[in-house]
């Protein structure tokens, strides 16, 4: 063995420039795949790491949602509810009662109610305040009508 030769074998076996030592008549081509191969090795990823502003999306975003569906919760379920509903006909300061007498219409009855007023606007309060399915009027049927 020469002297070059065992020099370069010492180098080798030192990892001193080994990537600059390629065998004895091997081509170009071949000792460039070698360096390909060895440089394209995957690199350990990096740890994940979060910003100030990362954390508080992270965590400060759900705990913000979650305290406005608390809050959504406690008005629906804590506050009381103000309106009722009901079958019973409306009857207050605003409303008086009436007699349907034989052969009186609803007309007849709107214009007794309220004589100042558009009968249509009085027929049409009629209606609703008693929940009419028709204009036919019964003779001693009830009505609440509007006050004067």
């Amino acid at each position: 063995m020469s002297a070059s030769a065992s020099f370069s074998a010492a180098k080798a076996a030192a990892g001193v420039g080994a990537a600059r030592i390629r065998p004895l008549g091997a081509p170009r081509a071949v000792a460039r795949a070698l360096r390909r191969t060895r440089s394209t090795a995957p690199a350990a990823p990096a740890p994940l790491t979060l910003t100030r502003r990362g954390r508080l999306v992270f965590l400060g975003l759900p705990v913000l949602t979650g305290a406005a569906a608390l809050v959504v919760l406690a008005v629906v379920f804590l506050v009381p509810s103000t309106a009722t509903a009901t079958s019973e006909p409306v009857s207050g300061a605003g409303t008086g009662r009436a007699t349907v007498h034989p052969g009186q219409t609803l007309w007849d009855v709107a214009v007794a109610a309220d004589a100042q007023r558009d009968p249509r606007e009085v027929m049409d309060e009629i209606v609703e305040l008693n929940d009419l399915e028709t204009s036919v009027l019964l003779a001693g049927q009830v009505l609440e009508v509007p006050a004067a």
